[in-house]
């Protein structure tokens, strides 16, 4: 089944540019309102800059952070795992019979 294509135009760093994709209209908005803030950040800080490379270092910048959030991701799931494990062992040790049963005496009285 072939996913409907959806169209948005949205404005970064003051060009109108129509956006085509599978995504809503709204997430292809959120996208580009992300884009935008970056690129008005480099251009904040490099006034000087073309377009152009305010564009290459605004994909640096975005790129930098997926890297981090990828990294991060990573270390959570790797952490998750060893703490289901953990669980995972501490339920076996519960459920297991105890290998030296207590002794049961018949303390019951001769008469």
């Amino acid at each position: 089944m072939e996913q409907k294509k959806v169209r948005a135009t949205v404005r970064i760093a003051g060009r109108d540019y129509t956006i085509r994709g599978t995504e809503s209209e709204e997430y292809i908005h959120r996208v580009a309102i992300h884009v935008n803030r970056k690129m008005e950040e480099v251009i904040n800080a490099q006034p000087g800059l073309s377009t152009a490379m305010a564009a290459v270092l605004t994909a640096l910048n975005l790129g930098d952070e997926v890297l981090k959030l990828k990294d991060e991701i990573q270390s959570l799931q790797t952490r998750i795992n060893e703490l289901e494990e953990e669980v995972s062992k501490a339920a076996d040790e519960q459920s297991e019979p105890e290998s030296n049963p207590p002794a049961v005496y018949d303390l019951s009285r001769k008469r």
